[in-house]
């Protein structure tokens, strides 16, 4: 793995940074192409931008920490320290960003589903760089496994050290590529303003439930047979497909 790129004296450069740095990037210009078609408020955007980064992270940081709480009790120093570990749950960040998009929409009045179809194909696309990003870093990776494409993962600052395991940050990373396109084709004619958004939270469900068999790492506390990660997602499967019938078949 390569969890440090470059390193110039005091200056280093990570691969999981950078990734998110693309991540956020693309996920951007996509949705300042979106925001233009929908001629939604430029400030808006700017504004979102920021906001939505602030809280996102936090959101992510502190979900991760808590759900791993047995780690960072014991070094409360390190949790702030994202670019040493790259700890961060990206159920955490979104319930950050959807926070600030019910704020900001609000100050603007525009619709916030018609923001949250704009910026759900870019979350695709931002989260599948993150996972590019995790799989330099060593980080989520999977268990154990025989399969010829089994990857050795060697982080010595997360103390990682694996047998031939299960790359499932690319498994996911290809998943969110495929669900980037369908989201995208999705966006030109939507059945109903925010059917872009509660799509994506159905088909990421999907994809994150199925991924967590193979992953291993901290995060993988079982709970009745099933991780937290997938209990998540069946919950957020369930409401936001409850939610889609009732916005297509209800009224």
């Amino acid at each position: 793995m390569h969890p440090i790129l470059l390193k110039l004296g005091p200056i280093t450069l990570r691969s999981y940074g950078l990734m998110i740095f693309i991540g956020i990037l693309t996920g951007l210009l996509w949705t300042k192409k979106e925001f233009e078609r929908k001629k939604l408020p430029k400030d808006l955007l700017y504004d979102f931008l920021i906001v939505a980064v602030i809280f996102g992270i936090f959101g992510a940081r502190l979900l991760y920490v808590a759900l791993n709480w047995k780690i960072y009790i014991a070094n409360i120093s390190a949790i702030p320290m994202i670019w040493a570990d790259g700890g961060l749950s990206f159920h955490g960040a979104v319930g950050g960003g959807i926070l600030a998009g019910l704020l900001l929409t609000r100050r603007y009045k525009v619709s916030f589903w018609k923001v949250a179809d704009a910026v759900a194909p870019a979350l695709a696309i931002g989260h599948f760089f993150g996972r590019i990003g995790c799989f330099l870093n060593g980080c989520c990776h999977g268990v154990p496994t025989n399969m010829p494409w089994g990857f050795k993962f060697f982080n010595p600052i997360l103390g990682v050290d694996t047998l031939p395991s299960h790359p499932t940050q690319l498994y996911e990373a290809f998943g969110l590529l495929v669900l980037f396109f369908l989201l995208a084709k999705l966006s030109k004619q939507p059945p109903y303003e925010g059917a872009v958004f509660v799509w994506w939270v159905i088909l990421y469900s999907v994809l994150r439930f199925i991924v967590e068999f193979w992953r291993a790492g901290a995060t993988a506390n079982v709970v009745n047979g099933l991780t937290e990660a997938q209990w998540l997602s069946l919950f957020l499967f369930s409401i936001a497909f409850a939610y889609h019938r009732w916005r297509k078949f209800g009224k």
